[in-house]
């Protein structure tokens, strides 16, 4: 079992923390997501850092902003993706007690990379974790997938991969491996039970 991190194992972005950085420059928040995400694949495969990265959106909106402004927006962008769904932590320790190893596969830039790699306790609980900024790869090219596959030492036909989007689901799909979307945690469980899939997350996924 192949589980993304956003918004599957965490919980969606804090909407008060996505207001704020808004507010710091000066955008409605439908056009800040859009900048947000126009240079996030670059960002989560370790093309740039987090100070390219802000900085460069700070270019792109037409504002300067300072190095404290920078450093509270990476911070901000940390915490609010650190928020996790509880009972879907539970459920795949349960499938790895039972035998099915584990992974994450994660779109994930430097700064979350670090805080997991640093408060490991969530994570030790899966075989293994692709995250994107250390291999610099990111979903949803192949070299990616391969590399979890290649980590959990399985072929691609007995693993399930579950992500949030569509795309993600395609490239793994591509290489032999099963996919689900699940953009909710009521959606994942909804997801596996369609395919026959047990035992199921508990129907309270944020708790």
């Amino acid at each position: 079992m192949i589980l993304d991190y956003g918004e599957v194992i965490s919980q969606p972005p804090d909407p008060e923390a996505l207001a704020t950085m808004a507010r710091m420059f000066g955008l409605p928040q439908n056009r800040f997501r859009q900048l947000y995400a126009s240079r996030r694949h670059a960002y989560d495969r370790a093309d740039l850092d987090g100070n390219e990265y802000w900085e460069e959106l700070a270019g792109d909106a037409g504002v300067e902003l300072s190095a404290s402004q920078v450093r509270r927006l990476r911070e901000m962008d940390v915490e609010m993706w650190s928020r996790l769904n509880q009972s879907v932590l539970r459920w795949a320790g349960q499938l790895r007690s039972s035998g099915v190893k584990t992974a994450v596969l994660s779109n994930m830039h430097d700064d979350m990379v670090r805080k997991i790699r640093n408060e490991p306790a969530w994570a030790e609980r899966f075989d293994c974790l692709t995250l994107s900024a250390e291999i610099g790869t990111a979903k949803p090219e192949a070299a990616i997938f391969q590399h979890c596959i290649e980590c959990l030492q399985v072929t691609p036909r007995e693993a399930l991969f579950v992500d949030d989007r569509a795309v993600n689901v395609q490239g793994a799909q591509e290489l032999g491996i099963k996919g689900i979307v699940a953009n909710s945690p009521a959606e994942l469980r909804k997801q596996l039970e369609a395919i026959g899939f047990a035992p199921l997350p508990e129907s309270d996924c944020n708790s």
